[in-house]
């Protein structure tokens, strides 16, 4: 690993840590206790993945920033996380659970935006290619049930199509690895067994 790419892992890896704290600071409300973690394991995650083998085009990171943007969108448009019915929290929970599960699996692989470290096909990876980007889409439909507006809705049909252009845009940076190809013929779906 280069000493730019680890100095920037490691400023990265530490802000998204201080975001993990700074958040608990604010409130004690289940979902913020998610986002916590969920934080804490993006930071530590940051600080020790491996070197990069293959960065996504300038194209593939601008068509997937939009995607991490949304589902922030959808909790600021939500209601207060303290007035969140338990329904909303249980769901959002769940997908929490299902991101911050599939990261640890990812490893030292994780990335934020589309690159080539290693391929991972264990875990909630050998059900579907993007159990994380499932659990993302989770919370955001937790934040619509938190909160139902025109707002939250938007957020919620602007979440899916985003998700899958960068899933495609992901997918794209993946396959200059073979062992991605394989896996693609034994994991077939992206997000949703026996849909797509």
């Amino acid at each position: 690993m280069s000493r730019t790419e680890r100095a920037f892992n490691v400023l990265l890896g530490l802000s998204v840590l201080s975001w993990a704290f700074l958040g608990l600071l604010h409130s004690l409300a289940v979902p913020q206790l998610v986002i916590a973690v969920l934080n804490a394991v993006v930071g530590v995650l940051l600080l020790l993945r491996s070197p990069l083998v293959q960065s996504g085009s300038v194209k593939a990171l601008l068509l997937s920033l939009p995607s991490v943007a949304v589902a922030g969108c959808a909790l600021k448009l939500s209601a207060p996380l303290e007035a969140w019915p338990w329904l909303a929290q249980a769901i959002f929970v769940i997908g929490g659970a299902l991101t911050v599960a599939s990261f640890l699996v990812l490893g030292r692989s994780f990335a934020i935006l589309p690159a080539l470290r290693s391929i991972t096909t264990r875990g909630p990876y050998r059900v579907v290619r993007h159990p994380a980007y499932v659990g993302e889409l989770v919370m955001v439909v937790a934040c619509v049930v938190a909160g139902p507006s025109w707002a939250t809705l938007a957020a919620l049909a602007a979440a899916v199509p985003l998700v899958v252009l960068r899933i495609h845009v992901e997918e794209r940076t993946l396959r200059d690895d073979e062992r991605y190809e394989e896996y693609t013929r034994a994991t077939r779906y992206r997000l949703m067994p026996g849909l797509w």
